[in-house]
């Protein structure tokens, strides 16, 4: 008789546990537009369900991106007892250290401030000082000019690469001048390059054109718009 007790007592302790127990397994993200990919399928974002692996020892895959944040990878097993899972994404140190910027990655063109030139009877130019002040401003940001040739009116700087914390992302700028003067017009066209790479990417060289600058670089673009003259479209 107490081993019957016993037994009816065992199973009657055993069914909150197994109550507990859903099938559904219930996730919650934040950021809440990041995507939910439980083994390669989008159940949702910023919210999603699955349901519970039949086996203990059954696994699924769960990935939660995002645009601008680090992605999150999971598993989770048949026998685990949780029934929801949260995940709390991380900003990309990419894009925190970063910022969107509409002028890399094309010429712009700068009218030179006459200070900066001379022009003599015969109608020769000589832009020699806004070259100098051109020099001056890149070495602020590059530890080195790469090419220069003031004949040939032509400066370019090698690669600066910089790495993010919390990012796997690289990114490499350099600036390249050309010297468009014309007889109408004292002006140099000014490109800022700016490529991505992953981590194993840039290992290999492999960067593409971004539309984004690291911040310290900001203040450079402003001095090269304005300091040797005046910004223009054409």
């Amino acid at each position: 008789m107490k081993k019957i007790i016993f037994f009816l007592i065992a199973i009657f302790l055993s069914f909150p546990a197994v109550a507990k127990r859903e099938k559904v397994i219930k996730i919650s993200v934040q950021p809440q537009e990041a995507a939910i990919y439980v083994d390669n399928s989008l159940i949702g974002h910023g919210y999603g369900e699955f349901s519970r692996p039949k086996k203990k020892n059954q696994v699924v895959i769960i990935r939660v991106e995002c645009e601008e944040y680090t992605t999150a990878h999971s598993k989770f097993y048949g026998g685990d007892e949780r029934n929801s899972l949260s995940f709390n994404l991380m900003q990309d140190g990419f894009y925190r250290g970063s910022a969107s910027s509409g002028l890399v990655n094309k010429f712009m063109t700068i009218t030179l401030d006459p200070k900066y030139y001379t022009k003599d009877e015969e109608g020769n130019i000589n832009s020699e000082p806004a070259w100098k002040l051109l020099h001056q401003i890149l070495l602020n940001y590059f530890p080195e000019i790469e090419t220069t040739d003031f004949r040939g009116g032509y400066l370019q700087t090698p690669w600066k690469y910089k790495s993010f914390n919390m990012s796997e992302k690289q990114l490499r700028n350099r600036v390249t001048v050309r010297d468009v003067t014309t007889p109408e017009r004292v002006a140099f066209q000014i490109k800022i390059s700016s490529e991505v790479a992953g981590a194993m990417a840039a290992r290999h060289g492999e960067f593409d054109e971004v539309d984004r600058l690291p911040k310290e670089l900001e203040p450079m673009v402003e001095e090269l718009q304005t300091r040797i003259g005046k910004a223009s479209s054409i």
